[in-house]
C-alpha cells in the first residue's frame, strides 16, 4: 500500500466515523467496534507470538499517551 492509497483508506474511515456520529451512535461504541475490528483482523493475520508482541506494545504505547491531541 502507497502513501496515496492509505490517505484514501484514512478518509473513507474517518467519513464513516463521522457518519456514525452524526446518527447519534456512541463515541465509545464507535471506537470500541473500530478496536475489536483492528484486534481481529490482527489475531488472523499473525501467528501467537506475534500477535501477543502486537498487544503488548499497544499496552505500553498507551501507557506512555497524555491528554494531547494526536495527528
Amino acid at each position: 500500500m502507497d502513501e496515496h492509497q492509505l490517505e484514501i483508506a484514512t478518509i473513507k474511515l474517518q467519513d464513516l466515523v463521522i457518519e456514525l456520529l452524526d446518527d447519534g451512535m456512541s463515541p465509545m461504541a464507535v471506537a470500541g467496534i473500530i478496536q475489536a475490528s483492528a484486534t481481529k483482523m490482527y489475531r488472523v493475520m499473525l501467528d501467537d507470538k506475534e500477535f501477543e508482541e502486537l498487544m503488548g506494545t499497544v499496552i505500553k504505547s498507551s501507557k506512555q499517551l497524555h491528554n494531547d491531541t494526536l495527528h
